[in-house]
């Protein structure tokens, strides 16, 4: 027998979904700071207890983190936080670098002043930011969406959203090699101004040249960074 529906099928719990976004949120940052490091495992009881909540919130934020490939579940009642790796650093690159180089192109066509005063905001509140990676990281791509909003479509969206998101992990895990110099701050911020004066003048292909060179050195500073960190604990082995 078919069951009637009561008209309310399609309406999510407010406070459980609510609760899912904060347990993912905040793991999602104990990630980004490294609090739960690369290769570490995280015990879904511990969690709870931690919490003060329910298994069920916080398997459902852990298999959102395994869809952005950040967490493995593992059999039973514990996770595995996804390692870092030069190869998989290298194909977020890759992969940033082929999608963001046409949208920033279709963009850069057809800028307008409305973005263009969004992009300078994202740029302004990124620059004043503190310096912690959660919030340096939503900043940061802030500027890179208002930049780019009007080309992307939802499957652009989807596909960025996991990029940017593996990607902070590599920055975050490393920043304070990377913007721990208020010169090496400066460069970044110069870069990203950079962005924004070409796009205001017009000049398309060298705001799409740039855009690669902006995610290429990013790029080379994680890599060598990276690297370094890898030694150092082979080192210590």
């Amino acid at each position: 027998m078919t069951r009637r529906s009561n008209g309310a099928s399609g309406v999510r719990p407010i406070a459980h979904h609510s609760l899912v976004d904060r347990v993912t949120d905040e793991l999602h940052r104990a990630i980004l700071n490294g609090d739960l490091a690369p290769g570490s495992t995280v015990s879904i009881v511990d969690l709870c207890e931690r919490f003060d909540i329910s298994h069920i919130p916080v398997r459902e934020a852990l298999r959102r983190l395994e869809s952005e490939g950040v967490i493995s579940l593992r059999p039973g009642r514990s996770a595995l936080v996804a390692s870092v790796t030069l190869e998989e650093l290298e194909n977020i690159y890759q992969l940033r670098k082929l999608i963001e180089s046409d949208l920033c192109v279709r963009a850069g066509a057809s800028m307008t002043e409305e973005r263009l005063q969004d992009a300078e905001q994202a740029l302004a509140e990124y620059i004043e930011i503190e310096r912690e990676p959660a919030a340096l990281a939503a900043k940061h791509h802030a500027f890179h969406e208002a930049m780019l909003l009007d080309e992307i479509g939802p499957a652009d969206a989807n596909v960025l959203r996991l990029l940017w998101k593996a990607s902070d992990r590599y920055l975050h895990l490393l920043m304070d090699d990377l913007d721990h110099q208020p010169a090496t701050q400066q460069a970044r911020i110069d870069e990203h101004r950079e962005l924004l004066d070409l796009a205001r003048d017009g000049k398309v292909d060298q705001l799409r040249d740039a855009w690669v060179a902006h995610l290429e050195s990013t790029e080379r500073a994680l890599v060598e960074a990276l690297t370094a960190r890898d030694a150092d604990a082979a080192a210590e082995a």
